[in-house]
């Protein structure tokens, strides 16, 4: 039988491979690239937020999932927290507002909760502090700091005291809060960061690391590395790789991987380079070094770019690390998984089918080793547009969560196999297109579009765009277009390149970058992740890259230029 039908057998053969594959949820085709597995996980959803929020801080105290702060729809500030218990969220009611605030658990069991903007819209920083204390579900103001701040990140040295840096659109600076009620300005910083990272040592004292950008959102590419009580220094790694933007709530603890009790102090800290490539370095104390990992962490899942977004949060128990992303494309999540404790360390990439709320919040770890993540903003990935939902990542400790990949070797044969069985489905539809051949007419056979048409066409296509301001929703695709053009996208596609000589997405985003200029002009105070927002770019990353790739300037020296 399987002499008449070789796709048949062609099948048999594969089944056992196909079989094992479903067994692992690994997709091969995906992973061919780097070699890095790439699985399926299905997330559960849990009770929404009674508020829609983001740019809120995360802790899980007194056994409760506790959120506090953030700004709910129409970025307007909300001066409320919320916990998780017996299956629903639990209001409460905070003394001040915290958006992107800063946020640190303390051994007491309270939580530390200061800073944040001062009015909707993100406009502003405040000095306010207040406690939390779980055990009574009651918040109480205390104090000021010495700087008000918003991006701002604080860390627990000795019990009570809290040192914090970060800023803004207002100074930096390095402040200590010393367990009582004054906050004691320390020291200027090198650098004027946003959002920096804060790292403990063995002697006692804190690093403060940049972030991506600096107190005014501009790029910051320099390594040098500030110390609460010693002398800054420079760290070669950070010369080529950088840590990217970590806006979904931070707290520095959560990517502590050492033992406090034997005095190891060390963390994990996710970098890029200006290829694009992702790494994850360990930080010991004040050195500075690459995590080995078996495979090339993946920037792609099929066609969609994968935007890692979150510190690597670690779950010590079983010494592993989570960083999760997201794609403006298809809408999924991703968590890349790194068990740092073996060498190289081994790194998987789970994934979701699409999610609607898709640039996610920094998840917690739960006690049986689960990831929530709670809150963030919807596909249009904009502050207006905080969301509710909350999800669950079903990881915990078992042994499925933690099972070693299929052997590389079995993944390329099965490869191979698949290779020729699409190989043979090609030859045979070739040879039934050629059979039909002579039974096509002329009217089967699509001919170019006339000069006159196409010179029709761009001008329509121009209008659209200027009239209309397309351009502005980031989520703007070429199909799209042709639908309101009432014409095939590939039509679309060639009349733009035989006008103009650049592609659709080039021809878009020229007219985005035209519209940024237009606002920064307008208003030189406007910051620039409201500039690239609110000019369709779906990420200020892209806003970058885009603005200085058409103009051979960054945003902020362009309108230097311009006084």
């Amino acid at each position: 039988m399987t002499k008449k039908y070789p796709v048949l057998q062609l099948f048999l053969l594969l089944l056992p491979l196909l079989t094992m594959a479903s067994k692992a949820d690994v997709l091969p085709q995906d992973g061919v690239a780097t070699g890095c597995p790439f699985v399926k996980i299905i997330p559960q959803r849990l009770p929404d937020l009674n508020i829609p929020r983001f740019a809120h801080r995360v802790c899980y105290v007194n056994d409760e999932l506790t959120v506090f702060g953030g700004h709910t729809s129409g970025f307007v500030l909300t001066p409320t927290a919320e916990y998780y218990k017996d299956g629903e969220w639990h209001l409460m009611k905070m003394v001040y507002n915290h958006d992107d605030g800063i946020c640190v658990p303390l051994r007491s069991g309270k939580v530390f909760l200061a800073g944040g903007y001062e009015k909707n819209l993100g406009i502003g920083q405040t000095y306010e502090a207040e406690m939390y204390n779980p055990a009574t579900h009651t918040f109480e103001g205390f104090g000021c700091l010495d700087r008000r701040r918003a991006h701002g990140v604080g860390i627990e040295t000795d019990s009570g005291k809290v040192y914090i840096s970060g800023n803004w659109y207002h100074k930096d600076g390095i402040e200590l809060y010393e367990g009582k009620i004054n906050f004691t300005f320390i020291k200027e910083t090198s650098e004027q960061r946003s959002l920096p990272f804060l790292f403990r040592t063995s002697d006692g004292d804190v690093m403060v690391v940049n972030d991506c950008h600096d107190n005014y959102g501009n790029p910051l590419l320099g390594n040098v590395v500030d110390r609460a009580k010693g002398e800054s220094f420079n760290v070669p790694l950070l010369e080529t790789w950088h840590p990217y933007l970590i806006h979904q709530g931070f707290v520095s603890e959560v990517s502590f991987m050492g033992d406090e009790q034997k005095g190891e102090f060390a963390y994990l800290l996710p970098l890029k380079n200006a290829e694009g490539q992702v790494a994850i370095a360990e930080v010991r104390d004040t050195v500075f070094s690459l995590l080995s990992t078996d495979y090339p962490i993946p920037t792609k899942y099929k066609s969609y770019d994968i935007i890692y977004s979150t510190p690597v949060v670690v779950d010590r128990e079983i010494q592993r690390g989570y960083v999760m992303g997201y794609d403006t494309l298809a809408y999924h999540r991703y968590i890349l998984t790194i068990d740092y404790a073996k060498r190289p360390a081994s790194i998987k990439l789970y994934y979701t089918d699409p999610m609607a709320d898709t640039q996610c919040c920094t998840p917690w770890v739960m006690p049986n080793g689960d990831l929530v993540t709670t809150g963030g903003v919807g596909g249009k990935n904009s502050n207006f547009d905080p969301v509710a939902s909350v999800w669950l990542f079903p990881f915990g400790r078992s042994e499925v969560a933690s099972q070693s990949a299929v052997p590389l070797w079995e993944w390329i044969m099965l490869a191979l196999l698949i290779v020729a069985f699409l190989t043979y489905i090609i030859i045979n539809r070739c040879r039934k297109k050629v059979s039909q051949a002579d039974a096509l007419t002329e009217e089967d056979i699509e001919e170019p579009l006339p000069n006159a048409k196409r010179e029709e066409l761009m001008s329509r296509l121009t209008e659209l765009l200027e009239k209309e301001k397309l351009y502005l929703d980031s989520d703007l695709n070429m199909s799209d277009v042709a639908n309101r053009l009432g014409v095939h996208r590939n039509d679309v596609s060639m009349v733009v390149n035989s006008s103009k000589g650049i592609s659709f997405s080039q021809l878009v985003n020229g007219y985005r970058v035209e519209y940024a200029k237009q606002q920064l002009l307008l208003d030189p105070t406007m910051k620039m992740a409201n500039v690239a927002i609110g000019s369709g770019f779906s990420s200020d990353t892209s806003f970058y890259r885009t603005f200085k790739a058409i103009t051979g300037m960054t945003p902020s020296e362009w309108l230097s230029q311009q006084k």
